[in-house]
């Protein structure tokens, strides 16, 4: 997404997915979206920090990185 010239990008779990992209649709935007293994909540700072890795280390694939 795209405002005043920034690109955005929205991490989400993967629960939390359709409704990212269903007020995206509705707004007619397409969102960079990085989604992440349910739930976050709760989790140490170590454990969040693993679910970011491996969501990165599948968008690096994504990419062809």
């Amino acid at each position: 997404m795209r405002k005043r010239g920034l690109a955005g990008v929205v991490i989400a779990t993967e629960t939390f997915r359709p409704l990212v992209l269903a007020q995206a649709r509705a707004r007619k935007l397409e969102p960079h979206l990085i989604v992440v293994k349910h739930p976050v909540g709760g989790l140490n700072a170590a454990e969040l920090e693993e679910r970011i890795e491996a969501a990165f280390a599948g968008l690096k694939l994504e990419m062809g990185v």
